[in-house]
């Protein structure tokens, strides 16, 4: 035993004396040898394991199955393995997401980085507004947006097209603009992607020594080749990282090409895994077969990440000054930057919206401007239902539990990492990170094969577990943002104080990360209440969501039933973010997110 491990007593501190030393046995010398983990680590690691590991291992046994789970005659076999990896049946598909997922994730980047440098270093007009605009997809639903796009641009039925045939006397079949196309799924996601984008770059900007910027202007160099020579190669590791991230997501997604409907030769790997799990026949096997193939390249994608995060400290910049960097008046520049975040903004957020009400006020989702008959009735209709009740109390109850469990794991998680560190540290971190690499629907495929025969499979207790299993990344995040910028020594007080380690958590941690908390918890229940691609496999009849009953009506083609449920969901999302702005004070600008 070394001083170190005395309660009370660190060393080096006042307070440790000469006679409280504690002999060191011959072999062992502090700092070689690792202290045994703590309860709370191994708490965390266990919880880690349920949540994460054991669905992710699950998929992989799922595809090795011969039958649906739980059917008497299932058996180990390799056919859906073959089937996928092998036949080649799925390749188009493969190859096909592989490339939206890179050009989304190029196109992200280039808006993205190129709206964070106008917004840090020009002196755009209304800057605060047109970065609220930016990240404001964040805190929409990407199902939502899309079902609004599809009402607004369909090629036969969309709201543009109906009312600029008459209004230019064009025939009847012409179509200006469709959304159900390659480009037009790209253009959605673009909307939903760039905000990602942005906060990476913007806040490697923020945080970038911005005398290098000056002395390059002072040697003669203009805004646009200092911009180049200068900004672009420190931005680099932000850029690659933003790169690899947004294309992870991208190739996971399942709920914008799948409204959307895709008049390609390919349907999206996430699409398939849907079909192979839910559509007759069913064929789960093949559906966790495809989930694994999804996985290998989302794991290179994170792995990826990770190595150009970690290759970011060769550029950091040191200054022993604090300082603003100079904002930039161009002349025109400005306001035409200002016009494109404008046109963002409404092609984001409120042309959809706008669509959205429209649409649920209207019977029989008529696009038609000249035959609008604005009515409540609709929305009464499908208010009174009992299944809009149910869905409404399922997404009450996603929207408070999931984002609860997963700051206070989250929480955990970070403590052990950042304080504790060690090896089961470090595999913790691994851990709860690594849900990132696995796409929503995926995941939610491995806790079917791991729930399926349980009592608690298709309820809401379900949802709940495969949420918080998504989202821990997202948590710990934050709590780890936070924990690093909080002095271990007034952790230590308490301890010295005879405080135990939880005592110290929600005494004096938990209080100091409150506000880095808040914005998880609010960015959490977004995520919690909007969530598509897990719900959709997991939920039954009686724990649906409103973003599951939403989709189903759109599968039945009851576009105004899904418009004024998607009303209601957005409804749920903005009360609990203004209730969390308001009322808990959470901060939902870009530098805590």
């Amino acid at each position: 035993m070394t001083m170190l491990d005395l309660p009370g007593v660190p060393v080096g501190e006042a307070g440790g004396t000469a006679t409280q030393a504690v002999a060191v046995p011959p072999g062992r010398r502090r700092g070689k040898g690792l202290r045994p983990p703590s309860a709370l680590a191994v708490v965390i690691f266990i919880l880690l394991l349920g949540l994460v590991a054991g669905p992710t291992i699950m998929v992989f046994v799922g595809a090795l199955q011969s039958e649906a789970p739980g059917l008497p005659n299932n058996h180990f076999s390799w056919d859906a393995v073959y089937r996928v990896y092998l036949s080649g049946q799925f390749y188009g598909s493969l190859l096909g997401t592989l490339g939206v997922a890179v050009v989304t994730a190029a196109l992200s980047v280039v808006f993205g980085g190129v709206a964070a440098w106008f917004l840090t270093r020009v002196a755009v007009p209304l800057r605060k507004l047109w970065e609220f605009g930016l990240i404001l997809p964040l805190f929409l639903s990407p199902f939502v947006g899309a079902l609004a796009w599809l009402l607004l641009a369909a090629p036969n039925s969309g709201m543009i097209n109906v009312n600029l045939r008459w209004m230019l006397n064009l025939p009847q079949d012409a179509v200006l603009v469709d959304v159900m196309t390659l480009p037009g799924v790209i253009f959605v996601m673009l909307l939903f992607y760039v905000p990602y984008a942005y906060l990476f770059i913007s806040a490697a900007l923020r945080n970038m020594d911005p005398s290098l910027e000056e002395a390059s202007s002072m040697n003669g160099r203009g805004t646009f080749l200092t911009a180049l020579r200068v900004t672009l190669p420190m931005m680099r590791p932000a850029i690659v990282a933003s790169f690899f991230f947004v294309a992870v997501l991208a190739t996971g997604v399942f709920v914008i090409p799948a409204v959307l409907g895709l008049n390609t030769s390919f349907s999206p790997l996430a699409v398939e895994v849907y079909r192979a799990m839910t559509v007759f026949p069913a064929d789960p096997p093949t559906g966790a077969a495809l989930g694994t193939l999804l996985f290998w390249f989302t794991l290179a994608g994170v792995y990826l990440y990770r190595r150009s995060v970690k290759n970011a400290g060769r550029y950091v910049t040191l200054s022993a000054r604090a300082t603003r960097p100079r904002l930039i008046r161009l002349p025109v520049g400005r306001w035409v930057a200002a016009a494109f975040f404008a046109i963002y903004f409404l092609l984001a957020a409120v042309l959809p919206y706008l669509t959205l009400v429209l649409m649920s006020l209207t019977p029989f989702a008529i696009t038609d401007l000249r035959k609008v008959e604005l009515s409540f009735a609709g929305i009464v209709q499908v208010w009174k239902r009992p299944d809009v009740a149910t869905a409404f109390g399922n997404t009450i109850v996603l929207g408070l539990v999931v984002p609860t469990v997963v700051v206070l794991i989250g929480l955990g998680i970070a403590y052990v990492v950042v304080r504790e560190r060690g090896r089961l540290g470090a595999i913790i971190d691994y851990l709860g990170t690594f849900p990132i690499a696995v796409p929503g629907i995926v995941f939610a495929t491995g806790i079917l094969w791991l729930y399926v025969r349980t009592p608690i499979y298709a309820t809401v207790f379900v949802l709940v577990i495969a949420l918080v299993g998504a989202y821990m990344p997202q948590g710990a995040r934050f709590a780890s943002a936070g924990l690093i910028q909080i002095d271990r020594s007034l952790e230590e007080a308490a301890r010295m104080n005879g405080a135990g380690k939880l005592r110290m958590l929600f005494t004096v941690t938990f209080p100091l990360l409150r506000p880095s908390l808040l914005s998880a918890w609010t960015l959490l229940f977004v995520f919690a209440t909007r969530e598509v691609n897990e719900a959709v496999i997991l939920s039954g009849p009686k724990s649906r969501p409103l973003s599951v009953l939403a989709w189903n009506y759109v599968e039945q083609g009851s576009l105004q039933q899904a418009a004024v449920v998607g009303l209601f969901l957005t409804v749920v999302m903005a009360v609990g973010m203004l209730f969390a702005r308001f009322v808990l004070r959470a901060k939902l600008d870009s530098s805590n997110l």
